[in-house]
């Protein structure tokens, strides 16, 4: 039987490692602080199989195909992507393992469910792992990660119940597992932020701002739209950078790019486990409160769900303008005992 050993959840902002350089000091050290803190608690859980909730910024998916939900089976995936190398700063790619044999026990345990899954092979990683993992440093080097894929940019979306529930699925299969495999959870996105990608109900459709015109190309067609704008993703970077300054999204409007009043509350109710909250959050909301980007909380609401509604401890909520986002880190400290040690639980919180 599986046991959950570890549950951690952060934001993914690309700025932290693009141009972190633009937020102040005391909010780089306090939000790389909390980071490696994350990393640490993974570290001392001891994990086989790390199960993730992720978004895709259009590495492997766009609107021309765009499943709800994916999971990857390989061997292996990588990151980051040929396309975010430059952008984030990251000069090397990491092959990460995977686990074809629990990948495909997790999609087989879903769709038994009733959740109708896309299954994909290797598949790249942007921002959605690399900033965590960059900024965790993580000894995990043999630990394998199942990507599971929440379509959070391309509308329809799922409801936020279904996310809910996705989580409670992932946990059931994670405990099926064979041999005390242990197991932990993590999702990253959000909180509230307006991102500088095409958004319909933000940017208007055809959008009338020409940058964002090319970035609904870029999110339709995919990778040959970079082979004719090879610079598409360092203006991308520029155009955020100008959005932070001036708080505006698309530039020239007047919409602020961080709610953080919006990202409190949430949390609040995110850490105490109030499940039925987080379940009946609507489309509406969320893109009128957190943005167009801040429907990335859909992965927070399934890790709730497979954490099931268990109460978790915020570490640090910080709003970074400058990043354009609403940076939150939270663990629910799985098992923790009062000298720091970890035990797996192979039973309901």
């Amino acid at each position: 039987m599986g046991k959950i050993v570890a549950a951690v959840g952060l934001s993914h902002a690309p700025g932290a490692l693009a141009f972190p350089e633009t937020a102040t000091s005391e909010a780089r050290e306090r939000t790389e602080k909390a980071t490696r803190d994350l990393g640490i608690s993974l570290e001392a859980a001891k994990p086989d199989i790390i199960f993730a909730f992720l978004d895709d910024h259009f590495e492997n998916f766009y609107r021309n195909l765009m499943p709800t939900i994916a999971v990857s089976v390989a061997e292996t995936h990588v990151g980051p992507a040929d396309q975010w190398m430059e952008t984030l700063r990251i000069p090397k790619k990491t092959h990460f393992p995977g686990n074809p044999k629990v990948a495909e026990h997790l999609i087989h345990s879903l769709v038994e469910d009733g959740f109708d899954v896309a299954r994909t092979g290797t598949v790249e990683y942007g921002n959605n792992l690399m900033m965590p993992w960059v900024l965790m440093r993580p000894e995990l080097e043999n630990v394998a990660i199942i990507p599971i894929f929440l379509n959070v940019f391309t509308p329809p979306l799922m409801k936020y119940s279904r996310a809910f529930a996705l989580g409670e699925a992932c946990r059931k299969a994670a405990l099926a597992l064979p041999d005390e495999t242990r197991v932990a959870f993590m999702c990253t996105g959000g909180l509230s932020h307006w991102p500088p990608y095409w958004s319909p109900t933000q940017a208007g459709d055809p959008p009338s701002d020409p940058f964002l015109a090319l970035m609904k190309k870029f999110q339709t067609e995919g990778k040959p739209v970079l082979k004719e704008h090879p610079d598409l993703l360092a203006r991308l970077d520029d155009y955020e950078i100008e959005m932070a300054k001036k708080n505006e999204y698309p530039l020239n409007s007047k919409h602020p790019l961080v709610n953080w009043e919006w990202d409190r509350g949430f949390l609040d109710k995110f850490c105490a486990g109030d499940g039925k909250w987080l379940s009946e959050l609507t489309y509406a909301e969320v893109e009128e409160e957190a943005g167009h980007g801040g429907h990335e909380v859909l992965n927070w609401v399934a890790l709730s769900g497979a954490m099931n509604s268990s109460k978790a401890k915020m570490l640090l909520y910080e709003p970074v303008v400058e990043w354009i986002c609403g940076m939150a880190y939270v663990d629910f400290e799985v098992g923790k005992t009062t000298n720091g040690a970890t035990n797996g639980t192979n039973g309901a919180h």
